[in-house]
């Protein structure tokens, strides 16, 4: 594995909450443009803005915040403020000396593989797509030798230009990149602009550096130790390769040393605008800010802001601005303006154009006509908006931002070129467009579901994204009966079904919480946002013929349906539960309400139902964990927790032993031995981060329990005092959700930036191998139902049979075994494969049989 370093300023730092400056509930907040708030007052002021409009038209852009709080919601500190850089990099540390010093415990090995999805196919009609890019770079002096910058999956290169792609960032606590610049005179040197500009799915540490082609990476003068800043373009001089300017929400940043000092050289919002040498006068640079033009005649050393013909900086006009410029005439600029608060043409405020290099501009879309054209069609170019000027021809102009429009008149008429719900034309990108740019002859397009190219002026595109893992998951679900089956949701990219070793788009929108029936491996659920609509397949994915929408009395005015992540859980014998502010069974193609009251305030967050038993289930609503013992119609307050509740995990055979994991960085993990009337703390050995999921190890009596944080995966067992890193080869990302599968013996994560990854687990440790050499033989095997079990020399004391599940399902005492042989009647089970579970004073050793 490659060694990377990480050099970040200890210094103490307040961090505050900052979604996105732009963003039209913020813009006229002094709080909000400072970054100077909690995440509450942020989703307060969200939620007053949103409160008499319509969030559910495409590109409305309530959905881009409510991903960010999502995620950043169990990032917090008791006061409500984002961890900072300085946080994680000391938990980062944390993680790596404990994995120094794992040689003393008695960790079981790890070895994370890469499941994907790489690529994938659509099986329907709706916007298909993998992951974010953000922005889209190719080595000067090399057009083979590409980049892409995702938003929390770091920064990756291709060699074959964009046919395969390799992560170089994966050894970083877990970041994203909104700019990239390759040294024209050594291709080995790389800078990137950490974060990400548009949604903060991850916040700026800077401006990092490698010498050596992204093997290691370090960071340069330029490091922010606060959560608000944000970093977006960054260039190098075509000459000069110590000189470099980088674009951010606090000003524009200037090296003379290749990065060792910078100097703020203009004071202003710039991270999501754009800055730009002159193709010919290279002294020239071009800047703009999120309302302001500015231009520099002595290679960025000072900056004015005098050109005429550009909208005025006030409330009512530009809230974020983007610029291009085209070597095809050095004189030529061209700018796209978008206001927050403009209620008209989605907030279009115009396209500008400057032939007398930015001295004076001309508005020359049709902004101000009678019938004009809205080539954003989406309220939200706060978070997504794209430029792009043909380098041939000036008059050539592309925007993007939920679809891609082209002008061959200098912007004075567009045709629109896409549409996000046409994935089968040759013309497709994805939705939600936020980068566009050529480089040589070719267009690029970062959108939310990957990176596409065009070599025709786009008349067509071509997905690159193929080999790139750049997936964010919300949650994942594995077959009982193999980890070749699965299926998760994705930010922006629906449902993703795995099996056969393909992954398929079975739905859209944005995929959440989902399901496999553990009695039917190709029987998949999933959700999207809110619960809105439950998307199954019979065939594992390979089309979608299932629909269930909301319970209609969860839904209403201001009521969309459930959370966010509207849980969805399946028993041992395939009944599937919602929960939303009641707890919903679903029975049919209809919900029915299975609890008898609402259950809290608001809606359910999370659903559990113990694996040795149907009828215990929990659910949590915030920091209360309500717990039933008839299968969720009564429930009855169980515990409150100090914190929000973040997951719950039921012993996979002790009813009376339960976990569940709190909110916030100060977040623990707790363990009940009474069935979830009292808890107490377990958390010994993790960093203050994010606790995302529990998850316990079924059949091994060392009860072997798994944490998915914000850095990664930790294991803790009945033999260990504290937790331990268990993330060999795993990226440090964040893991949002864990499944396990007890056939296979896999362990599955699902990251926020880097797809699903998969490790084996151990076995019970209390198998020996003399034992398992005593002749113990199950037969026949498989049966239809009748099975015996010849025990040889061993005087078992007890033998039990598991169903996939974990559930125990037949029990045998000494009393029952006589003459080193017993049988087993499993003539009413399912078909399918059970464990049975072989113990005696000297050990234990667990066998797999098969009912036909």
């Amino acid at each position: 594995m490659k060694k990377t370093y990480i050099l970040l300023l200890l210094t103490s730092f307040c961090s505050f909450s900052q979604f996105n400056s732009s963003a039209p509930w913020n813009i006229n907040n002094e709080s909000a443009k400072s970054g100077e708030m909690t995440i509450n007052e942020e989703v307060t002021l969200f939620n007053q803005y949103w409160s008499n409009k319509d969030k559910n038209v495409k590109g409305s852009g309530h959905k881009p915040f409510m991903r960010w709080e999502n995620y950043w919601r169990n990032n917090t500190n008791d006061q409500g403020y984002l961890i900072t850089p300085q946080e994680i990099n000391n938990a980062f540390q944390q993680k790596q000396q404990a994995k120094l010093n794992k040689s003393a415990t008695s960790l079981p090995p790890s070895n994370w593989q890469p499941v994907g999805p790489f690529t994938h196919t659509n099986s329907g009609s709706w916007s298909s797509g993998q992951g974010r890019v953000n922005v889209v770079y190719v080595d000067p002096s090399n057009a083979n030798t590409m980049y892409i910058g995702t938003p929390a999956g770091g920064i990756w290169k291709s060699v074959d230009a964009g046919v395969n792609w390799l992560p170089l960032s994966d050894d970083l606590p877990q970041i994203g990149v909104s700019g990239i610049v390759v040294d024209h005179t050594n291709s080995n040197v790389i800078y990137i602009a950490t974060g990400d500009k548009d949604a903060g799915d991850t916040y700026s540490v800077g401006v990092m550096k490698s010498t050596d082609g992204g093997a290691t990476w370090n960071t340069t003068g330029l490091s922010f130790l606060n959560t608000s800043t944000r970093a977006g373009d960054i260039i190098m001089h075509p000459t000069n390769n110590q000189i470099l300017l980088c674009a951010t929400s606090q000003g524009i940043f200037k090296t003379t040393d290749a990065g060792v000092t910078w100097t703020n050289v203009q004071s202003g919002n710039f991270a999501q605008g754009s800055i730009r040498f002159n193709t010919l006068l290279i002294n020239n640079i071009y800047a703009v800010s999120n309302n302001r033009f500015y231009k520099s005649t002595d290679t960025g050393s000072t900056f004015t802001s005098t050109a005429t013909g550009l909208p005025p900086p006030t409330t009512s006009n530009p809230t974020r601005m983007i610029m291009e410029i085209t070597p095809a005439n050095y004189r030529y600029i061209y700018i796209l303006a978008y206001s927050s608060n403009k209620t008209t043409l989605n907030g279009l405020v115009g396209l500008y154009r400057s032939i007398d290099g930015g001295d004076s501009f001309e508005l020359k879309s049709d902004t101000n006509t009678a019938s004009p054209t809205d080539f954003l069609e989406s309220r939200q170019g706060y978070y997504d908006l794209a430029l792009g000027v043909s380098p041939t021809n000036a008059q050539v102009v592309y925007t993007g931002c939920l679809n891609l429009w082209k002008s061959t008149t200098g912007g004075g008429a567009f045709t629109k070129i896409n549409d996000w719900n046409q994935p089968t034309t040759n013309q497709y990108t994805h939705a939600d467009i936020h980068y566009l740019g050529f480089h040589g002859n070719k267009l690029f397009c970062g959108s939310d579901g990957g990176v596409y190219v065009s070599t025709d002026n786009a008349a067509s595109f071509t997905d690159l994204t193929a080999s790139a893992q750049i997936s964010q998951f919300y949650r994942v679900s594995v077959s009982k009966q193999t980890s070749a089956n699965m299926v998760g949701g994705l930010q922006d990219n629906g449902g993703h079904a795995y099996s056969n070793g393909l992954w398929k788009n079975y739905y859209g929108a944005d995929g959440m919480d989902t399901g496999v029936d553990p009695t039917n491996q190709n029987l998949y659920y999933g959700f999207i946002q809110y619960g809105g609509g439950l998307y199954g397949s019979t065939n594992a994915g390979n089309s979608r013929n299932i629909y269930v929408g909301a319970p209609s009395a969860e839904t209403g005015a201001n009521d969309d349906g459930g959370n966010w992540i509207t849980p969805l859980k399946i028993n041992s014998i395939g009944e599937v539960f919602a929960g939303y502010g009641n707890l919903y069974k679903l029975s049919g193609s209809s919900w029915v309400q299975q609890s008898n009251a609402a259950i809290g305030t608001g809606d359910i967050e999370y659903i559990e139902v113990a694996p040795s038993n149907d009828n215990i289930m929990y659910v949590a609503n915030g920091n209360q964990l309500y717990k039933s013992s008839n299968k969720g119609v009564a429930n009855s307050l169980s515990y409150t927790a100090s914190s929000a509740i973040t997951s719950i995990e039921a012993h996979h055979s002790d009813v009376n032993i339960v976990y569940i994991t709190t909110s916030g960085t100060g977040g623990e993990v707790l363990k009940s031995t009474d069935g979830g009337t009292n808890f107490t703390s377990i958390s010994t050995g993790l960093p203050n981060i994010a606790k995302n999921i529990i998850i316990h190890q079924g059949q091994n009596s060392d009860n072997p329990l798994y944490v998915g944080t914000s850095l990664g995966v930790y294991y803790r067992d009945d033999s260990m005092a504290q937790w331990e890193p268990f993330d060999t080869n795993l990226p440090n990302v964040s893991v949002r959700d864990l499944e396990i599968n007890l056939i296979d013996s896999k362990l599955i994560a699902a990251t926020y930036g880097r797809g699903i990854w998969q490790t084996d687990i151990p076995q019970d440790p209390l198998s020996s191998e003399s034992f398992k050499l005593t002749n113990i033989s199950i037969y026949p095997n498989p049966s239809r139902g009748l099975f015996t079990i010849a025990l040889g020399d061993v005087q078992p004391n007890l033998i039990e049979v598991y169903d996939i599940t974990g559930k125990v399902i037949l029990s045998r005492t000494n009393n029952s075994i006589t003459n080193f042989e017993t049988s087993l009647d499993l003539s009413s089970a399912s078909q399918g494969v059970y464990f049975v579970k072989i113990g005696s004073d000297t050990g234990t050793t667990t066998k797999k049989i098969i009912k036909k």
